[in-house]
C-alpha cells in the first residue's frame, strides 16, 4: 500500500505545482500576447486557476494522508515539517480559495473590463503571494515527505 500512496502523492503534487508553475511561467505571459486584454486574459486564467485549485484541494487531501500514514515513523524534525509545511500549503490555499471568489466578483461581463481596476490590483497581488507560499509550502511538504518515506523503510527493515 505504500508504493501507490507515495507515487498518488507525487502525482497529485506534481500535478498541482507543476500546473501553477506552467500557467505563472508560460500561460499568463502568452495569454496577454494573444488576446492583448486584461479582461480577455481574465477570463481565460480564472477557469484555469478555478481547476487548479481544485486540484491542489485534491493534492492536499493526499498529502494529509500521506503525513498521517507516515506520521509514526517519522522523527520529530520531519513530523515538524511535514506538519508545518502542510498547514502553510492549508492556509495558503485557504487564502487563494476566498481571495479567487473575491476577485471573481470583480469581472465585469461583457468584455468591459474589471470592475474597480485600481481595486481589483491589491487582491490580485495577495493572491499571487498567497500561491506562491503555497508552491513553496508545497516543495517543502515533498522535501519532508521523502525523508519521512525514508523514514518508514527503515523502521520496516529493522533499521531504525
Amino acid at each position: 500500500m505504500a508504493p501507490l500512496r507515495r507515487f498518488l502523492v507525487i502525482c497529485a503534487v506534481g500535478i498541482w505545482l507543476g500546473g501553477l508553475t506552467l500557467y505563472s511561467l508560460v500561460v499568463v505571459r502568452n495569454a496577454h500576447r494573444v488576446f492583448i486584454s486584461h479582461y480577455k486574459v481574465g477570463l481565460v486564467t480564472q477557469r484555469v486557476t478555478e481547476e487548479l485549485n481544485l486540484i491542489g484541494a485534491g493534492a492536499l487531501v493526499l498529502m494529509l494522508f500521506n503525513a498521517i500514514a507516515s506520521w509514526n515513523a517519522a522523527t520529530r524534525r520531519i513530523r515538524a515539517g511535514l506538519a508545518a509545511s502542510l498547514g502553510l500549503a492549508v492556509l495558503a490555499h485557504g487564502a487563494v480559495f476566498l481571495l479567487h471568489r473575491f476577485m471573481d466578483g470583480m469581472l465585469q461581463g461583457g468584455g468591459l473590463g474589471i470592475s474597480d481596476s485600481p481595486t481589483f490590483h491589491r487582491p490580485h497581488e495577495h493572491y499571487l503571494i498567497a500561491t506562491a507560499f503555497e508552491w513553496g509550502a508545497g516543495l517543502s511538504y515533498l522535501l519532508f515527505a521523502i525523508l519521512g518515506w525514508r523514514q518508514e523503510d527503515a523502521v520496516r527493515s529493522g533499521q531504525k
